[in-house]
């Protein structure tokens, strides 16, 4: 039952099981030579239930592991390759939402905790940055406010993220137009 899980662009947690209890270790590299070990030495805990995370990976970077048990007795048991691939940080569901004539909220997910920073400006050049550096809560939601806008302009947007390792996530460009002074915003209108 070896398995690697909870993937993400910096980690992985590999598991499996034994018939005896015995220790655990994890073999892992870019190849099938491996060349790095976690724990270091040993987890001396002796389980049949073994799982050990690996960080500090590689993101988007094929991974060979193979795990370590010795028992109590000091019988070695190793097994075979396997590999997984780590994730990359991921941006989706960007929405605007809020605009008024001076205003507009930005929001978004991302598949893992990272930053939040939207660049924004009249035209696919940006030039201005919301905050001014990236807002460092590391989180799965995001939402930015952008104020000081002007009104009836069409205003082009895309939003970055870095999770706690410096993968760095960049979308694609969105747009929105800031309604005219007076106007009441198309979100309101259902509620009337």
């Amino acid at each position: 039952n070896v398995a690697a899980g909870g993937l993400t662009a910096s980690s992985a947690t590999i598991t499996w099981t034994t018939n005896y209890n015995s220790d655990s270790q994890v073999e892992y590299g870019l190849t099938a030579a491996y060349g790095q070990s976690a724990p270091t030495t040993p987890d001396p805990t002796l389980v049949n239930g073994h799982s050990q995370a690996l960080s500090g990976l590689t993101a988007t970077t094929l991974y060979h592991y193979r795990v370590k048990s010795r028992d109590a007795a000091g019988n070695l048991a190793v097994s075979g390759d396997f590999s997984f691939t780590t994730g990359s940080l991921v941006i989706s569901n960007v929405a605007t939402g809020g605009v008024t004539a001076s205003g507009a909220t930005i929001t978004w997910t991302t598949n893992e905790n990272s930053d939040s920073q939207v660049e924004y400006g009249v035209d696919t050049g940006y030039g201005i940055l919301a905050p001014t550096t990236p807002n460092p809560a590391l989180v799965t939601a995001h939402s930015q406010v952008l104020s000081g806008l002007t009104a009836g302009t069409v205003y082009h947007y895309r939003v970055r993220s870095r999770d706690a390792v410096g993968n760095l996530a960049v979308s694609g460009d969105f747009s929105f137009t800031t309604t005219q002074s007076g106007s009441i915003p198309l979100d309101g209108l259902a509620s009337l």
